[in-house]
C-alpha cells in the first residue's frame, strides 16, 4: 500500500506549521539581494524531513515548544546552507527539478549566500544556551563538512571501500537526523534513554535515507528526482551499487570500468555502468541493505508505547524506502 507523506504528518500539523513561521522568519535580513534568494529559497519547498523527524520525535516524549522549534529551524538552516554550497561543488544546474542557487546568482553569490545561512546557525546555536545541544551540533557541522570532503577525497584517489561509503555517508548524511531526532527528544524529556534512542533511530533512517537516494542514480527519473540522472557517476561519486558490483567483478574488469568512467562519452558511461551493476547484483545488493538499515531504525523504537506519532515514525521508514523522488 502506497504511504501517504499527508498521513504520516497528520499528528504534527499544527507544528509543522509553526516551524514554518519560524524558519521563513529566520531567514530575514536587511539586505536585499539575500532577501531575494531566500525567498527562492522557500519557493523550493523541499523535503523538510530533518524538522518532520525532528518534531515527531519531540513530541513523541511531549509537547513542542519554542525551544523544539528553535532547534527545528537550526537544523533547516544548518541543511539548507550545506545544500547550497554542495551545488556550486557538484557545478549542479537544478536543485528539486528547479535551477540551482548558483545556476541563477553564479558561483560567488551562491557561496556567500552559504556562509550567509552558516553565520545564521551559528548565532542560533549560541542563542540556544544549552551547552550539550550546542557541543551536539558542533560535532555535527563538523561531520557535516568532514563527510562531503571525504566524499570528494576518495573518489579522486579511488579509495573508496563499503566500510568507507558506510563511515562517509554517516557524517555527510545520517549525523544531522540523528542529531535533529535527538534534539527534539532533548526539548520534552529528561530520560537519557530517549535520547540515545532517537539518535538511533536518526542514524539508522539517514543512511537508510542516503542509500535510497544513491538507487535514484541508476533507477530515478530526472523529472521526479529533480537532478540529473547519472550525475554521481559523472562526477565519479562512488556510491554501493557500484562499490558492490566492484568487489564482485575480476581486476580485468574493474580496470576496464575504470577506464569507461574516465574517458567514456556521459551517455556511455550511463548505459555502461548500467549494465555492469546489473550483471554483479549490485542493485539487488544495495536494496538488501536498505531495508537492513530500515528494520534498525524500527527497532529503536521499541522502547517507546505505541501512539499515533510511534506509527508515523515507523511509517517515515517505510515510506522512505517506497518514495520516487
Amino acid at each position: 500500500m502506497k504511504i501517504s507523506l499527508d498521513d504520516l504528518l497528520r499528528p504534527i500539523q499544527a507544528e509543522l506549521n509553526s516551524f514554518q513561521h519560524h524558519f521563513e522568519d529566520s531567514l530575514k535580513s536587511h539586505v536585499f539581494l539575500i532577501n531575494q534568494v531566500m525567498k527562492y529559497v522557500i519557493a523550493q519547498k523541499g523535503k523538510k524531513m530533518r524538522p518532520m523527524l525532528l518534531l515527531l520525535a519531540a513530541k513523541l516524549n511531549g509537547e513542542c515548544s519554542d525551544q523544539t522549534y528553535a532547534v527545528a529551524t537550526l537544523v533547516e538552516v544548518l541543511h539548507t546552507a550545506t545544500l547550497v554550497h554542495d551545488d556550486v561543488v557538484d557545478e549542479a544546474e537544478t536543485r528539486r527539478g528547479l535551477p540551482s542557487i548558483n545556476s541563477i546568482w553564479r558561483n560567488k553569490i551562491s557561496v556567500l549566500i552559504g556562509d550567509y545561512l552558516f553565520s545564521k546557525a551559528l548565532v542560533k546555536m549560541v542563542a540556544l544556551k544549552h551547552p550539550e545541544m550546542l557541543n551536539l551540533l558542533a560535532s555535527t557541522a563538523d561531520k557535516l563538512v568532514t563527510g562531503e570532503i571525504d566524499q570528494i577525497d576518495r573518489a579522486r584517489s579511488d579509495t573508496m571501500t563499503e566500510d568507507a561509503y558506510y563511515a562517509m555517508i554517516e557524517d555527510k548524511t545520517a549525523s544531522l537526523l540523528a542529531t535533529g531526532c535527538r534534539l527534539g527528544a532533548m526539548t520534552t524529556t529528561d530520560d537519557e534513554q530517549a535520547w540515545d534512542a532517537l539518535y538511533e533511530y536518526g542514524r539508522n533512517f539517514g543512511i537508510a535515507f542516503q542509500i535510497k537516494d544513491d538507487l535514484f542514480d541508476f533507477e530515478g527519473r530526472e523529472a521526479s528526482v529533480g537532478k540529473p540522472i547519472g550525475l554521481d557517476v559523472k562526477h565519479n561519486m562512488v556510491t554501493l551499487p557500484i562499490i558492490h558490483a566492484l568487489q564482485q567483478a575480476g581486476k580485468s574488469e574493474e580496470r576496464v570500468f575504470k577506464r569507461m568512467i574516465k574517458k567514456g562519452s556521459d551517455s556511455a558511461i550511463k548505459k555502461y555502468v548500467l549494465e555492469f551493476i546489473k550483471k554483479y547484483g549490485g542493485l539487488e545488493y544495495t536494496k538488501q541493505r536498505l531495508q537492513d538499515y530500515s528494520d534498525r531504525a524500527k527497532a529503536s523504537l521499541q522502547i517507546f508505547p505505541d501512539s499515533p506519532v510511534k506509527h508515523s515514525m515507523i511509517q517515515f521508514i517505510d515510506f522512505n524506502i517506497q518514495r520516487e523522488k
